[in-house]
């Protein structure tokens, strides 16, 4: 079963990912895929804390990169849950097999132009949306289960392929 939700999220767990994804999917387990978050253990343990109702596991893209195959067979479901395009386009490249990422929030930051009510992209986000999307990645923006799917390249044609 495992992979039920593969997540784009620069808030990583919070209330969209514990209340209304995991009542929806119900994950056993939690992959937080994040640098900064694997290397301080305050973070980890309060990310693990956020969602009581699954193991919470936060590793860097390589430790996810390694373990993705496991995880793909591995009984019950899952969550993959990353910061930031860069951070999937990362772990792509490092040989996980994804195939649609949910797009659930990047939000503004200066030099960000809004796409929708949570997702804002500059350039550099484009760029590597076009490099996922050109990697076979499919790109959905969807923050909550009752909202309806868009393609990202439909709300923001700009980060289509050429």
């Amino acid at each position: 079963m495992s992979w039920l939700l593969q997540r784009v999220d620069d808030r990583l767990i919070h209330g969209q990912v514990v209340v209304a994804w995991s009542a929806h999917l119900h994950p056993e387990r939690i992959w937080v895929v994040d640098e900064r978050a694997a290397a301080n253990a305050w973070e980890r343990d309060l990310l693990a804390s956020a969602a009581p109702e699954a193991e919470v596991r936060v590793v860097t893209i390589a430790a996810m990169a390694a373990a993705w195959q496991d995880e793909a067979q591995a009984p019950g479901g899952a969550f993959l849950l990353v910061r930031d395009l860069g951070a999937a386009l990362a772990l792509v490249d490092a040989g996980a097999a994804i195939e649609r990422l949910n797009l659930g929030g990047l939000h503004y930051a200066p030099g960000k132009t809004k796409v929708n009510e949570y997702i804002y992209l500059d350039e550099a986000d484009r760029a590597r949306a076009r490099a996922l999307l050109a990697r076979g990645v499919a790109l959905e923006v969807h923050d909550v289960p009752g909202a309806r799917a868009e393609s990202l390249t439909t709300l923001d044609p700009a980060s289509a392929p050429a």
